[in-house]
């Protein structure tokens, strides 16, 4: 498994906790040293040895097709939907489709709208000091850009509110 942007991770080092008996390993990376070590105290109290942890860009996409071993399974969680330009985003994922094995998932969020869009940017800043703009896409578009790196969406879920999706999609073979 992959997690381009973990930070602590929590999420995947239980899941690699829960499912030890399985043969599975996972890398995480994020920009942000400071959720990285978070991630390496996690592992170490769960007593995890199949986990890699680096700092990398999440949208090099020459740096994410080079990953060994390749995984079968990326996540992009809360990421793209804090940048607003569509090229980085493709980038991203043209690199993850070079990157996963065989046909293998591809697990991404969205945030479709959100009502405090302009509260959070007069209020928040982002990890760069920057009010935090996020960029809300309809399902459509971040759904055409995964299929446009070649992966076709198999599923979603999707909360009460219509706030936040999380989606899986499999590679194809034209990828």
């Amino acid at each position: 498994m992959l997690d381009i942007s973990s930070g602590p991770g929590q999420y995947l080092l239980e899941t690699l906790r829960k499912w030890s008996n399985l043969d599975i390993s996972a890398h995480l990376r994020d920009r942000d040293p400071g959720g990285l070590e978070a991630a390496r105290r996690l592992a170490a109290k769960m007593t995890l040895t199949n986990v890699t942890i680096e700092q990398a860009d999440a949208f090099d996409e020459q740096a994410l097709a080079a990953i060994r071993p390749r995984p079968n399974v990326a996540v992009v969680s809360g990421l793209y939907e804090l940048f607003s330009d569509n090229e980085m985003v493709s980038a991203s994922l043209r690199g993850l489709a070079k990157t996963i094995e065989g046909e293998g998932y591809l697990i991404y969020t969205n945030q479709p709208w959100h009502p405090q869009l302009a509260f959070i940017a007069r209020v928040l800043v982002n990890r760069d000091g920057d009010p935090w703009v996020m960029r809300c896409r309809s399902q459509a578009e971040i759904d055409q850009l995964v299929r446009a790196a070649g992966f076709e969406k198999i599923a979603m879920e999707i909360d009460d509110q219509g706030i936040f999706t999380v989606a899986m999609a499999q590679k194809t073979l034209r990828s």
